[in-house]
């Protein structure tokens, strides 16, 4: 047996562009963390034909060999994006999403492309990431085409949306750990709505959803979100001072808010809801509509214990 080991980071890979993007994404990701990069080529079993997919798919074009050739074509690739990292190769024969979430059971990470804009393989794209983001067992990295971008600046911050409830300090917890490794700026933002009646939040803070905040209850609930993170930068031996946190209240629409905040960012971290039976109602309204138009890469946290039953 190994000495213990960082958890894998895993990138679900279908030969498509936006696959591509998150295929080099995952690469520099997993070597950034000393992790694997495991590369999941996943294969409906019940798949017969190529009509929905674009360019004709490699798999369909070379059928007859086989998917491995283009997993193992992609594991090179990711290997010569991020020189030294470690790759491992997988096929999975099952429905994608339910595949997907499968091997999130051991990963750091479940990296996936975002979807484009229209169209009938965007559309099961699209069905299949929010299914995977809303139960998949690790946190899930949603990467845009933009992500692909060369420019982004040294500065930008790791962005975090904060609300008081736990789930979002999950995900302040991630967005910490991340700030602190890639030796960022992390931003914390906690948006409140004007009008919101003041029964709504009769509970106090620690119970916010995001959609229930008040500009009055907005500054307490930011203050116990930076103390988190103070404690959470203490476990880990940090002086005072060692990283830059700016905590931010915004008025708005948490979806737009937040859209607006990572434009150049490195990433934004969000939390799941962890209500209801719908992928929809599971992520949240906000982080379901995130997933699909943040121009960063959006890591959805889930808390432990929220697995599925069965």
């Amino acid at each position: 047996m190994s000495e213990h080991r960082t958890a894998p980071v895993v990138v679900g890979y279908d030969a498509s562009e936006p696959a591509d993007v998150a295929l080099a994404w995952a690469a520099r990701e997993a070597r950034m963390r000393g992790a694997v990069l495991r590369v999941v080529y996943v294969r409906d079993a019940h798949d017969t034909g190529v009509a929905a997919r674009p360019h004709g798919d490699d798999l369909g074009d070379r059928g007859h060999e086989g998917p491995w050739p283009v997993v193992e074509e992609a594991a090179a690739r990711a290997r010569d994006v991020a020189p030294g990292v470690e790759t491992e190769t997988y096929v999975e024969y099952a429905s994608p999403a339910a595949a997907l979430v499968g091997v999130s059971h051991d990963a750091g990470a479940l990296v996936l492309g975002a979807t484009g804009h229209g169209g009938l393989y965007e559309a099961v794209r699209g069905s299949v990431v929010l299914q995977v983001t809303a139960h998949a067992l690790c946190p899930v990295v949603v990467v845009p085409a933009d992500a692909a971008r060369a420019d982004l600046p040294p500065d930008a911050p790791v962005v975090v949306g904060y609300d008081g409830s736990e789930p979002s300090g999950l995900a302040l917890d991630a967005a910490t750990a991340t700030a602190w490794e890639l030796g960022r700026t992390l931003r914390v933002v906690v948006v409140w709505r004007p009008g919101v009646a003041e029964w709504v939040t009769s509970r106090g803070p620690t119970e916010h959803e995001g959609h229930d905040i008040t500009e009055a209850d907005a500054g307490p609930v930011l203050q116990k979100g930076l103390a988190r993170v103070e404690d959470r930068l203490r476990e880990r031996g940090a002086s005072d001072g060692a990283l830059e946190v700016v905590g931010e209240t915004r008025e708005g629409h948490v979806a737009r808010v937040l859209h607006r905040e990572a434009e150049g960012a490195e990433r934004l971290l969000l939390g799941t809801r962890g209500r209801g039976g719908f992928a929809s109602l599971l992520l949240g309204s906000a982080t379901h509509t995130l997933v699909r138009t943040a121009v960063c890469p959006v890591v959805v946290v889930r808390a432990p214990g929220m697995a599925d039953p069965g």
